[in-house]
């Protein structure tokens, strides 16, 4: 084989590498000691509230925010996705609901629930039901909470009152915009979660324009 068969071979291989990279599923020992996804908000538009897209490598998928959109969060209740960096601390399941899952997520029980009383010392916590102060429960019915990513925000410092319990979870079937979470469709967290061996980190920020806007997708039906 000549030199430019195998400067072809070796590019091919490279690309390769780098594209499974991105989508998260090539395992690598080095600097790359996780997987990243990318959220960016999308105009207010007809039908389509508080809508964003979550993107990984070339994939990109329909996801919802809270009400008041994506930007700096400065207090409990605000409706805000908090704008930054974060990683997935945490992954918690519905056991009966969600039959493939992560070999690192623990199962969610009746008696779990999440702290959100600014009050409590332990606001912006995993705390057992009933429990004295204002919580969330984790246990739904509506089937939102059958896969959770607890996401480090105000966890380390945590500031009391400046916002808690935000996941990447479940969407409504209409994409209806939550409290300050991000939501998938049940269809393409099924898809995606797989992907994300390593320990994930979300980048969570906006669409400087309206020309980078990517072409969206249908939502999927659950």
């Amino acid at each position: 084989m000549n030199r430019f068969g195998e400067s072809m071979i070796t590019t091919k291989f490279t690309r390769s590498v780098k594209f499974r990279q991105k989508l998260g599923i090539l395992q690598i020992r080095g600097p790359v000691s996780h997987s990243r996804i990318a959220v960016r908000s999308l105009p207010l538009l007809p039908g389509r509230p508080c809508r964003a897209v979550l993107g990984f490598g070339p994939r990109q998928l329909q996801c919802a925010v809270g009400w008041s959109g994506i930007g700096p969060k400065r207090r409990e209740g605000d409706g805000v996705t908090p704008l930054g960096k974060f990683f997935v601390a945490d992954w918690l399941r519905r056991t009966e609901a969600w039959k493939v899952f992560r070999s690192d997520s623990r199962a969610i029980k009746r008696t779990d629930g999440w702290c959100d009383d600014p009050r409590d010392q332990f606001y912006n916590r995993a705390v057992t039901l009933p429990y004295r102060a204002r919580t969330e429960a984790l246990w739904r019915e509506d089937g939102v909470y059958d896969l959770i990513g607890v996401l480090d925000f105000n966890r380390r410092p945590r500031i009391l009152g400046r916002g808690s319990a935000i996941f990447l979870h479940l969407a409504h079937p209409d994409y209806r915009p939550t409290a300050g979470c991000i939501a998938l469709s049940r269809a393409d967290m099924q898809k995606v979660q797989l992907l994300w061996r390593r320990p994930l980190q979300i980048d969570i920020g906006c669409f400087s324009t309206p020309r980078r806007l990517p072409k969206m997708a249908e939502p999927t039906r659950t």
